[in-house]
């Protein structure tokens, strides 16, 4: 006889999904957090059964606290269209209601100017609700996790705690602008650089490669990183995650931006996987990376203006558009007008920063406010200042009067970057081997051998086993590498 289970055991079928560990409680309350707004979050763990998560968000109203572990009550959406375009980790309106199944649960919160209060509910049954003094944001404590559930209880593993703390760490390396704790442990609000060095060390240093739809950090050098975000969220996509792998990418931080409407994260209750309808990216990312696989490294030392190479990819020719390079293992299709750019770009910033370029007298002064007076001076423009007022009087002559006016608002290097435009548009023809040898060997002295100053990958490389392998034949390096 088939017949409809009893509420409580619909409750507790229903909220095991959500609450099925420590670290899966504390990953609700982390995003709840972040979807109030906050930009202080802490978390206190006295172990996995009893921790707490406050933050500065905008706060819950007293009234509407027992809303709050209410089966699908939420305010984050409304109706079947908001569904279909998420801007929050959460929507399903489920977590705190399954929290308070499994535990004694203690909110405290408030709105700006609001009423505070408190709500207690121990095992689905609330013990306290009244309003206290509160300041704006929320307080959770979890106490008693998994009291009314032995096994579960007893199947929590002892690394529990480090794998709250790792979750902590993917929130907050997708979350850079946010101030996260951890006990004591503190990661202050800083760039996304910054954050991979507070979080891992500063000996991540990672490569880096951004398209309209994705941005991504990678080594193939070393492992211990994978993390992978869409829309901000922490998901498991095997499709992007078997790519990197087969382009030999041992550790990566993967930011896929998609538009909301395209992606559907109502998958599973704990939204660890998204079905993304437009798959555009996946091509993106493998294209950008064919471009942009490392050169050899190269050690250089300054001898008699000469430098010494320990690997020194050799020219063999050229089209008149691609610059065809190769060295022990690889073939290198470069894009000769991207390499002059590049060239340019670098010794031209050099030249306006040591003044080296002449300068040309204005006809009528340049008027600036104050506060520009430094960038000026490193690129060797002449001024005087009257008051509160910068007069311009000469500058180099590769610069014009609109460049000197958006000094305000840009840096020494965007200026440069369109000193170096002009200078490519100027044109450069190259049609001797001789002048493609000087201009690669000016190229291999740059600092930055990867991108053209607009950020176009300037290179595609080729393993050379590949292509023996095709034409029947085994490679094998000279001796005179």
């Amino acid at each position: 006889m088939i017949r409809k289970l009893p509420q409580e055991v619909v409750r507790q079928i229903a909220s095991g999904q959500i609450a099925s560990s420590p670290t899966a409680v504390l990953k609700e309350l982390l995003e709840n957090s972040l979807d109030a707004g906050a930009t202080e979050i802490s978390v206190k763990v006295e172990n996995p059964f009893n921790f707490k998560v406050v933050d500065n968000g905008c706060g819950i109203d007293y009234r509407e606290l027992p809303l709050t572990v209410e089966r699908f009550a939420t305010s984050k959406i409304r109706d079947l269209k908001d569904l279909k375009q998420l801007k929050t980790y959460g929507f399903r309106g489920e977590a705190l209601h399954a929290i308070s199944q499994f535990s004694r649960l203690t909110i405290k919160s408030s709105r700006e100017g609001g009423t505070g209060g408190k709500l207690v509910v121990r095992g689905g049954t609330v013990e306290e609700y009244t309003p206290v003094p509160y300041r704006k944001g929320t307080s959770v404590s979890v106490e008693e996790l998994f009291f009314n559930a032995p096994v579960r209880r007893k199947a929590v593993s002892r690394k529990e705690r480090s794998s709250l703390l790792k979750l902590l760490k993917t929130y907050a390396l997708s979350n850079p602008s946010v101030s996260f704790s951890f006990n004591e442990k503190v990661f202050p609000k800083a760039s996304l650089k910054e954050r991979i060095h507070q979080l891992f060390g500063r000996e991540w240093e990672l490569l880096e490669v951004k398209g309209s739809s994705f941005h991504l950090l990678y080594s193939r050098e070393r492992k211990g990183l994978r993390f992978t975000f869409v829309n901000r969220r922490p998901v498991e996509l095997p499709e992007a995650e078997k790519l990197l792998e087969e382009k030999g990418i041992k550790s990566y931080i993967l930011f896929i931006k998609i538009p909301s409407e395209l992606v559907d994260p109502n998958i599973t209750p704990t939204k660890e996987r998204v079905y993304i309808e437009d798959k555009n990216y996946l091509k993106e990312i493998e294209e950008s990376l064919s471009y942009s696989l490392n050169l050899p490294r190269i050690s250089a030392v300054r001898e008699k203006r000469e430098i010494e190479y320990s690997v020194k990819p050799q020219l063999i020719g050229s089209d008149g558009t691609v610059l065809i390079a190769h060295d022990p293992e690889n073939y290198y299709f470069f894009d000769i007008h991207l390499i002059h750019e590049r060239v340019n770009y670098e010794e031209l910033l050099e030249k306006l920063k040591s003044g080296e370029i002449p300068t040309v007298e204005l006809l009528k002064e340049v008027e600036l406010p104050i506060g520009s007076e430094e960038k000026l001076k490193r690129l060797g423009v002449g001024f005087r200042v009257e008051g509160n007022t910068v007069y311009v009087e000469e500058i180099p002559e590769i610069l014009n009067i609109e460049d000197i006016k958006e000094l305000s608002r840009k840096s020494v290097e965007s200026v440069a970057e369109l000193a170096c435009r002009r200078a490519v548009k100027s044109g450069y023809r190259i049609l001797e081997f001789k002048e493609l040898e000087e201009l690669f060997e000016r190229f291999l002295r740059c600092r930055n051998r990867e991108t053209c100053p607009h950020g176009r990958p300037i290179y595609y490389k080729m393993k050379k086993e590949k292509i023996y392998s095709q034409l029947g034949r085994k490679l094998k390096v000279p001796k005179s590498w």
